[in-house]
């Protein structure tokens, strides 16, 4: 007895230990290597903070003012967002990184004592547990739906879940395929009831899509090129491996063994749930992998397969023995990769505040909320200065979308009254406009970690 009450104790604080040791970690990666006085969060936070804004404005879902977009791939968050954006411009990036913290928290929470430990130390996941994005309620919404499977809970909320996992990320809805799986007794009716919030939202989703932009997916999935696996050694193929290997090679094995364990055979109604457990962070992995071909340095759309990972690798772990030595020894190969993606999480707040930051503070003491900016990143400009937004990637404007009928260089002289651009991904744009164009201010980052390149200028368009 007196045994099992202190695992008890020892389990309430590791539950208790683990978000405050999260909330600690990451304020002071903030606060250190010469970070702003408001700490900027990740450049999209502003997106969404702009389409929460609209929210309680007279019109709802606009990126510019009555331009209806789609330019948004998580409906939830955008609630949280239009409740920071109640704060005013300089305080709501902050309470939505608050926001992205308490998500993380109840992930770890979910996760229980010793799979949270590794949690915690997963780079990746503790880089975007204050981004100010979806990306940690993304996590906690595996964590969730995986131990439900595990414990066999939770069966009537299950569909509401997978819907609320599928509107805070589309490739979430990969899920169904192992909660199907997992269903006792499969039949049209379970599957279908399971599916129906999810297909319900999808529907509006779609419709909205079609009415805003005229395409099924968010122009999210069209905005940004693919990128080559190869077509460089930090965005491809190798920079995805070195990240994840960064993370740590242990974990990988770690999970790689687990899900071998799980999908060997076992009796029936044990195997159905172990293959379905199993199947979380292949589907996962390979669902990023299809839509997401490059690292993009702080792997933000990989969190929730190496939420997956976790998650199999501590079943694993547990069945072992020695399982605190086994879990403290995979933790503690994790830190390295810990200490470079929190190293990271700083230098990216620096990038975000003198690439995207600054040019919006310049252009909001210099032009006006009537004049209109063609700039690549389009977040912090409309959210600092209110003006109208020309997006060079074609996120809220569909002329630029990639393709064969993208305007040129002369539709966008046309349309704004300035452009602000990174000079070498943008270097044929440049080119193009020429003598049109008379350079205003150009803004430099010690670092390059999120936004691409590591310098922004800002042009007058003559």
């Amino acid at each position: 007895m007196k045994k099992s009450s202190k695992n008890l104790k020892n389990k309430s604080m590791c539950r208790i230990l683990l978000p405050t040791i999260l909330i600690v970690c990451t304020l002071l990666v903030l606060t250190l290597r010469e970070c702003r006085p408001l700490i900027p969060p990740m450049d999209d936070t502003y997106i969404h903070l702009v389409f929460g804004r609209s929210l309680f404005s007279g019109n709802p879902l606009c990126f510019n003012q009555a331009e209806i977009s789609s330019g948004f791939t998580s409906p939830v968050w955008l609630l949280p967002s239009a409740l920071a954006s109640i704060s005013g411009t300089e305080a709501a990036p902050v309470i939505l990184m608050g926001f992205s913290l308490i998500a993380a928290a109840l992930a770890l929470l979910a996760a229980g004592p010793w799979t949270g430990l590794l949690l915690l130390m997963t780079g990746p996941f503790f880089f975007h547990a204050s981004s100010g994005m979806e990306t940690a309620l993304a996590s906690l919404f595996v964590i969730v739906l995986w131990k439900s499977v595990r414990n066999e809970t939770m069966l009537g909320l299950r569909p509401f879940i997978l819907a609320g996992a599928f509107l805070c990320r589309p490739e979430l809805a990969i899920l169904a395929v192992p909660l199907i799986f997992a269903i006792r007794g499969r039949s049209a009716r379970n599957i279908l009831i399971l599916l129906a919030p999810s297909f319900i939202v999808g529907i509006l989703w779609i419709i909205w899509n079609l009415h805003a932009a005229g395409m099924l997916l968010p122009s999210t999935f069209y905005a940004k090129q693919p990128v080559s696996w190869f077509s460089s050694a930090a965005s491809g193929l190798p920079g995805l491996l070195k990240n994840i290997l960064l993370v740590s090679p242990l974990l990988i094995f770690a999970a790689v063994a687990s899900i071998i364990e799980l999908f060997k055979t076992a009796p029936s109604d044990v195997r159905r749930k172990n293959i379905a457990l199993g199947s979380f962070p292949v589907l996962l992995f390979a669902t990023s992998l299809l839509l997401q071909p490059n690292s993009f340095f702080q792997m933000r759309y990989y969190v929730p397969a190496l939420t997956a990972a976790v998650l199999v690798a501590g079943h694993w772990l547990s069945g072992l023995h020695r399982k605190k030595l086994n879990t403290a020894l995979l933790a503690a190969s994790m830190l390295p990769g810990l200490l470079i993606f929190g190293g990271r999480r700083a230098e990216a707040s620096y990038d975000v505040g003198a690439i995207d930051v600054d040019p919006a503070d310049y252009l909001a003491a210099g032009a006006t909320d009537t004049e209109t900016v063609a700039s690549a990143d389009i977040g912090a400009v409309k959210w600092i200065t209110d003006m109208h937004i020309l997006d060079l990637d074609g996120l809220v404007t569909p002329e630029r979308l990639p393709g064969k009928d993208t305007e040129d260089w002369y539709w966008i002289e046309q349309n704004a009254d300035y452009l602000l651009a990174f000079p070498k991904q943008y270097s044929n744009l440049v080119s193009e406009a020429g003598e049109s164009i008379e350079f205003m201010a150009g803004f430099g980052s010690r670092s390059n970690v999120i936004c691409g390149e590591d310098s922004v200028t800002l042009w007058r368009i003559l």
